[in-house]
């Protein structure tokens, strides 16, 4: 028996829940029913029996999202914009020492989540009173990390490009570590080389990494020996971009082959 494992848009949970026939792929938007309110989630994959992946399992797929589920998605969108700037004043009033972000509203509108950051713990158990009675729904507050702020706030990266986390990355944002980034002869250059906005490595060190696992093993290992037009040498360093690599020859000059 096949399961669907997806992960619900407001605090990112991953729900693993019986297919019951429905054919879903990575990336369809559905909508389903938690325990508190009908949510968006997006199917990570769908897998036999037996894997275990999810943290929850009491969750109920609707169905795929149509087209009138995304225009009242949309809405709901609009309004939790809406809510952001009243939200911010009360947390003002309370003199918290957090900054509210971003918003989301479930489908059925009657959950709204907060998204904020803030220096360390706060203590808004009184705030939250005060939002459920302001705004008549089920209040979450989220904290959010310098990563997930810079997804909210948005920017422009070095290469030009809006945030990936921001433009097209779905999701609980993945660990990065340094490894990635001297897989990619990134690492000796530097923390400013390899640091993004957020003050974190760069998301795209994660998602780049198969193509350049898989383009440096077409090229010759560094230390390796090869043979070029001017003679032999040892290969010091890979440009898996433009797919060659620099050979330290005999007479101790350098040349650069394309591979």
């Amino acid at each position: 028996m096949k399961e669907i494992f997806f992960r619900a848009r407001s605090d990112s949970k991953v729900y693993q829940v019986p297919a019951n026939n429905l054919e879903l792929g990575a990336g369809d938007l559905i909508l389903f029913e938690s325990e508190k309110c009908q949510e968006v989630a997006t199917v990570i994959k769908s897998s036999e029996k037996g894997e275990i992946l999810a943290v929850e399992s009491k969750g109920e797929i609707i169905r795929r999202l149509n087209d009138k589920d995304l225009k009242i998605d949309s809405e709901r969108k609009a309004e939790a914009k809406q809510n952001i700037e009243k939200c911010g004043k009360i947390v003002e009033k309370h003199q918290l020492p957090m900054e509210v972000l971003d918003a989301d509203l479930s489908f059925d509108g009657s959950k709204l989540t907060f998204y904020f950051s803030a220096p360390g713990r706060v203590d808004f158990r009184s705030l939250v009173s005060e939002l459920a009675s302001t705004f008549q729904k089920l209040i979450r507050l989220q904290q959010v990390g310098a990563r997930d702020r810079a997804r909210c706030v948005g920017g422009i990266g070095r290469c030009g490009q809006q945030y990936c986390c921001k433009r097209f990355i779905k999701g609980e944002l993945e660990t990065v570590s340094t490894d990635m980034a001297y897989d990619q002869n990134l690492g000796q250059m530097g923390p400013n080389r390899t640091t993004g906005a957020c003050g974190k490595l760069m998301c795209c060190l994660k998602f780049e990494l198969p193509f350049y696992q898989e383009m440096k093993k077409k090229l010759p290992a560094v230390g390796s020996t090869i043979k070029t037009k001017d003679g032999k040498g040892i290969v010091v360093s890979q440009c898996v971009v433009k797919s060659k690599v620099t050979v330290q020859l005999e007479n101790k000059n350098y040349l650069e082959v394309e591979c």
